[in-house]
């Protein structure tokens, strides 16, 4: 069965109280069916518990039925629930600041590389035009 993101999240947010609000219906989606341990299908594994697309999310023939039951299990249930959610979701925002970071310091890189090979280009060409006008010099020099 397939079910649409949006509501998804609407249905199951309340359930967990304080959780933010920030996150989009995707990642809050993402985060809860990660902490409910669903495997998420992959390029690798296409065959698992769920995959999301960028509206719907595609579940497997009994997936869902789990997903209820344990959506509306005890207390304790759904706040050891909310701690993997918060876990997750902590996890993937230090990978999504770990890879920006990463980027930002090989881009870094490459403008700064790019700045050098340029001086040096600008270097050679001064050379390469001042180089005739030495040979005429030098020429003139050993006439005499």
């Amino acid at each position: 069965p397939r079910c649409d993101l949006g509501a998804r999240g609407s249905r199951y947010r309340p359930l967990l109280p304080g959780f933010s609000p920030t996150l989009s219906s995707r990642d809050f989606v993402a985060a809860l069916l990660a902490a409910l341990r669903l495997e998420p299908a992959t390029a690798a594994k296409p065959v698992a518990d769920f995959a999301l697309g960028v509206r719907r999310v595609f579940f497997s023939a009994g997936a869902m039925a789990t997903l209820d039951e344990l959506m509306h299990g005890s207390q304790a249930d759904v706040a050891a629930i909310l701690d993997r959610v918060r876990a997750y979701v902590a996890r993937r925002r230090w990978v999504r600041a770990t890879a920006a970071v990463s980027a930002s310091l090989w881009l870094q890189r490459r403008i700064v590389a790019r700045r050098r090979l340029a001086a040096l280009a600008l270097r050679s060409r001064a050379l390469a035009l001042s180089l005739p006008a030495a040979r005429r010099w030098a020429g003139g020099a050993r006439r005499r």
